[in-house]
Parts: C-alpha cells; structure tokens; sequence
C-alpha cells in the first residue's frame, strides 16, 4: 500500500435513495454511499469495488457502535479502512436500528415497530449482489458480535451464500442485560425478553432463523473459550437449536480458540483478513 492510500481516504459518490428495480454500476476506487429503501425500512450502505471485477462480494456489517454526538451512527462503516486487504467488493451496512435521535449501540437489526430491519438488510446485500453480477456461492456475509448476528440472518435469507463470523450473538437475548433490555423497550415496546423470544423466535435466535427458512448458510464460526458469554451462553444456544433442522446436514463449522486478553473483542485485523481471503478463494474456485 502506497503512503497516499494510507492518507487520503477514497472519494465518496453520494448515490442518494435508491429502491428495489434500480441498479448500481461498478465504480473501482471510490466509496458508493446510498440508502436502500424497501418496504417500511432505509438501510444506510456504502459499497466499494476493486479496480478489476472479482466475482466475489463481502458483505460487513457493524458490531457495537461507539456513539458521539458528532457522529450519525447511520454513516459508520466498520473496517472501511480495510479495503485494499481484501480480495474482494465490499458491501458495508449500518443497522438501521441506531439513528441519531436515539442512543442505542447495538440494536441487532431489530428495527422498530412495523420496520424489522434485518430483512431489508438481507434485500439490500442481494440487490449489489445482483448488479455486480455475483452469485450467491460468492457472497460472503461477515460479522462480529451483533454484527455476527445480522450477518447470520442476512445468510439464512440467501440460499448457497457463505458466512463467517466472531464471537457472534447467537441468541440476543442472552447477552448483556443492559443491551438487551435496551433493545425490548425500542423496539417491542418494554415487553419481557422471554415473550419476545416466544412471539419471534426467528428474531431473536439465528438458529431459529435458520430453521424458518429452511437454510442454513455454509459458515465458519470463530468464538473465543475464554469469553464467557460468547462460551457458556452464546454457543450453547447454538447447540440447543441446530439439530431441529429437520435432519438437515449442517455446513455450521465452530472453531475455538482461547484468548483470555481479547475476550469477546474481534481477532485482530491480520487474522480476520486472512480468514475471509481464505473463505473467498474457496468460494470462487468451486
């Protein structure tokens, strides 16, 4: 990487609102920013192409988000910066849930009262997908934490896509409380977090996303042993769920490691570029 890339940022073309029926067209070297709006919900996007066309297609989404008061949470794009590691295009999503007249951090693509986000989210990662021409064995849906999370149910709406992600909330409502109950009051109106999971079990467990729409995307799952949520609350909601898939074989790989420092942090930069380089290659050489 050249020291001016490591300086200046790429420009941005402003794309505005687009709607389903529209098309983006590959512009290599700039950031594309725009709003996808289908049905009831705006999903922010930001969408970067390499310089040649690679067949393939990251799809990143956001975990906790550190608000500012200078900051709209709508234009953060988690490991933007990123870009020229991966061997990829690159689609960025921000969760619709945080907006700037609210304070919330993670909000798992709940979405508020008649405008559940993580569907939209799903329709705008196949509607770039559909105009750059990349097929859904070729689009990777990654995630971190709750970004793991909407990246699980982004993959379960698009049959033959891949998956990776860290440390990913499984079960939402198993994390901690001070998120979570934050997330009942937005979005269900402050009803009990055990009615929430029994009304929307597809909300609020991937592995019962999965089972509602009968797929469940081939995925390497990385989570950290020495996290206790992500050890002892997260993965075994993931056990207790998956062998209701109607005997259906998993392609659902979970791979452990121990990092007592890390804890439920992400792996760092080199080892998560890695793993995704890693993944892609496998996808485009199938």
């Amino acid at each position: 990487m050249s020291e001016a890339s490591m300086t200046e940022e790429p420009p941005f073309d402003q794309l505005g609102t687009l709607l389903p029926g529209d098309c983006i067209e590959r512009r290599p070297g700039t950031f594309q920013r725009f709003d996808f709006h289908v049905g009831t919900v705006t999903v922010p996007a930001l969408l970067w192409c390499r310089s040649e066309p690679t067949g393939r297609l990251l799809i990143a989404f956001n975990g906790a988000v550190r608000r500012t008061q200078e900051k709209d949470p709508q234009e953060i794009f988690q490991r933007r910066t990123w870009v020229d590691d991966i061997e990829a295009d690159i689609l960025f999503l921000s969760d619709p849930t945080l907006r700037s007249d609210n304070r919330i951090s993670i909000g798992w693509g709940q979405g508020t009262q008649g405008r559940y986000a993580n569907p939209a989210m799903a329709q705008t990662a196949r509607f770039a997908a559909e105009c750059l021409d990349i097929p859904a064995g070729a689009r990777l849906y990654f995630g971190t934490s709750a970004g793991g999370f909407q990246a699980l149910q982004a993959a379960a709406r698009d049959e033959g896509s891949r998956a990776l992600v860290n440390n990913p909330q499984i079960d939402w409502t198993k994390y901690m409380p001070t998120f979570v109950n934050t997330i009942a009051g937005y979005s269900y109106e402050d009803q009990p977090t055990k009615d929430i999971a029994i009304d929307h079990p597809d909300r609020t467990s991937v592995a019962h996303a999965f089972a509602a729409f009968g797929h469940i995307p081939r995925t390497r799952c990385l989570i950290n042993a020495a996290s206790k949520n992500d050890s002892l609350a997260q993965l075994p909601a993931l056990v207790a769920a998956l062998p209701a898939q109607a005997g259906e074989r998993s392609c659902f790989d979970v791979s452990l490691y121990s990092d007592v420092r890390g804890g439920h942090n992400p792996l760092p930069r080199p080892a998560t570029t890695t793993a995704i380089n890693s993944i892609l290659r496998e996808a485009i050489n199938e």
